[in-house]
């Protein structure tokens, strides 16, 4: 039976860190954008009125949403950042070790 192993590619986990980070800035953006262009759309929306209150606090859970999603991606980004350095660190003892 042969042994189990994993083969890591430091440059396949920056440019896992880069998406994962591309991807945080990019959701934030559109999220805020849409909010944008419904605020553009609705000038005249009265602030007092049951429907806007409504629209305000699905917005805010919207946002609430986004915020723990891109928390999650930074979580996992920053595990990412430490496989690689551990990757890193373990190819430079591997190469001490065979030199």
């Amino acid at each position: 039976m042969s042994e189990r192993g994993l083969v890591v590619h430091q440059g396949s986990l920056s440019a896992i860190e880069t998406a994962l980070a591309d991807a945080t800035t990019a959701i934030k953006k559109q999220i805020d954008d849409l909010l944008e262009e419904v605020k553009r759309l609705t000038p005249g929306w009265d602030e007092t009125s049951e429907s806007h209150i409504a629209h305000l606090e699905h917005q805010q859970k919207l946002r609430d949403g986004v915020e723990k999603l891109t928390e999650a991606l930074d979580q996992v980004r920053s595990k990412v950042a430490t496989y690689r350095e551990d990757a890193r660190e373990i190819e430079l003892e591997n190469v001490a070790i065979v030199n």
